[in-house]
Formats: C-alpha cells, structure tokens, sequence
C-alpha cells in the first residue's frame, strides 16, 4: 500500500460527515471519511459496522476536528432543542475548529501515524 503523506478535503465533506453522524442517524449505517491511497478523502458509510478498507483508511468525522467543539455522545439521546442547537453549532462552529493535522491511524490498532490536512475551498 502507497503510505498517503498528506490527506486533501473539502470542508464540507466534514460539515456534512459530522450532521448524518450526530444529526440523521442513518439507520443504513455509520458515516465515515475516506481517505484514499492518493490522499483524496470523500462520504463513505458503513453498512455493517466500521471496518478500515483494503486500500486507503476510514476515519470517523470527528478525527477532523479539534476537541474545542466538544461534540455529544453519537449515541446520546437528545431532544428536539438540543438537536437544532447541535444543528446550528456544526454549521458554524466546525470550520473554524478544522484541524490542520490528523491520525490516519486514530481508528486502527497502528502507530500514531500524523499527515497534514489540506482543506480545498468550497466557495465557487
């Protein structure tokens, strides 16, 4: 496998990752962000569980962002307030919280293995 040196996204790619993971539980499976052996990331969900793929590595959402945004449990029981509040946080909030770096090993039985995060620009 080619080790991937740097990770390219787009910063809505993690908007929209993080909004299906903690906003639209998708009862199909779990969202994750897909890195391939380039570099370039892309949506991937997972149907039946969270498994690394055979090439390139799946990490979850939040890997992307910095602990100041201080997201709920995936799993927590929130109510409608809590819900639309979290809504407007992520649409605001997660941008600027974007790390620079991250762990393509954070979600794998590996050594720490940190690459730079190159985020692409949304804006036409």
């Amino acid at each position: 496998m080619t080790e991937i040196d740097r990770v390219r996204a787009e910063p809505d790619l993690v908007v929209t990752a993080l909004q299906q993971k903690f906003l639209e539980p998708n009862p199909v499976g779990e969202p994750a962000i897909r890195v391939a052996p380039d570099g370039e990331a892309e949506l991937f969900v997972h149907e039946d569980g969270f498994e690394q793929p055979a090439e390139g590595v799946d990490l979850h959402p939040e890997r992307f962002v910095g602990d100041e945004l201080n997201l709920p449990d995936p799993d927590a029981d929130l109510d409608d307030e809590a819900i639309e509040a979290l809504g407007e946080r992520l649409g605001s909030e997660v941008r600027p919280a974007l790390r620079n770096d991250v762990d393509l090993n954070a979600d794998r039985d590996e050594a720490e293995h940190i690459v730079p995060v190159e985020y692409e620009s949304n804006d036409p």
